[in-house]
């Protein structure tokens, strides 16, 4: 059974958020969950992970800090319309070779 300790939800353009730390007989762990017009999609991180994910993120608001600002021009509802069929072939397309991993990127700073 899991018990809620914490949570939150914040909406962010046109995504809804929610942030729920729990534990469970096993531990506990965050449940973070996009909501996007119904669509779920949902990851866990073991508590045990939480402080090198905040690292991450902070790495990650310095390196957006650096970059020039975002065209409002640019921004437009084209960004979150999503054909799941297109979604699906891109992916089976994509080769992991054409980018450097998440780890990579994000330890450059160090």
């Amino acid at each position: 059974m899991e018990e809620q300790l914490f949570s939150e939800k914040t909406q962010i353009e046109r995504k809804l958020f929610y942030f729920d730390l729990k534990q469970n007989p096993r531990g506990r762990f965050l449940k973070i969950t996009e909501d996007v017009r119904g669509r779920r999609d949902t990851i866990i991180i073991p508590s045990t992970g939480l402080a090198e994910i905040k690292e991450i993120l902070e790495r990650v608001l310095e390196a957006e800090g650096e970059l020039e600002p975002f065209s409002d021009e640019e921004e437009g509802d084209e960004f979150y319309e999503e054909d799941d069929e297109e979604e699906e072939e891109e992916e089976d397309e994509f080769d992991d070779e054409e980018a450097p991993s998440f780890a990579e990127v994000f330890n450059k700073k160090n």
